[in-house]
C-alpha cells in the first residue's frame, strides 16, 4: 500500500502516484501496488494502473458519496469514476485496463 497518510503535516512527502514507478521497478512484481491517496478521478486511477499499480484505493470519496446520498450516492458515486475511467481509456484508444504501461503517461520530467 503507497499512502501518504500525514501529507497534511508533511507538506513535501512525494504523492503516493510519484513514488509508484520505482516502487514497481524495485519490487518486479513480487508484490502487489496499491495506491492509497490522491484517487478522486477515473483518469488517476488511469495514471495509477499505468504505472505500475495493481489497484487504487479511492480513501474518502465514497464516504462523501456515502454521506450525500446513502448506497444511492455511493452507487452513483462508483459510476462516475467508473465512466471517467472508461472515458480515458477510449481517449488513450486503450480497450482494457491490462494493456497500460507507462507510455501512456508523460511524467513532470518530461516537461509536460
Amino acid at each position: 500500500m503507497l499512502s501518504n497518510h500525514g501529507g497534511r503535516q508533511l507538506e513535501s512527502a512525494p504523492a503516493p502516484v510519484d513514488c509508484i514507478g520505482p516502487v514497481a521497478d524495485a519490487l518486479r512484481d513480487r508484490l502487489e501496488i496499491i495506491c492509497d491517496g490522491g484517487i478522486y478521478r477515473g483518469n488517476l486511477v488511469v495514471k495509477a494502473l499505468a504505472l505500475g499499480a495493481n489497484a487504487c484505493s479511492i480513501g474518502r470519496g465514497y464516504l462523501f458519496a456515502l454521506a450525500a446520498g446513502g448506497q444511492r450516492g455511493v452507487e452513483r458515486g462508483l459510476g462516475l469514476l467508473r465512466g471517467e475511467l472508461e472515458r480515458t481509456l477510449a481517449l488513450l484508444g486503450c480497450d482494457a485496463v491490462g494493456k497500460l504501461d507507462r507510455s501512456h503517461v508523460r511524467s513532470r520530467r518530461d516537461g509536460v
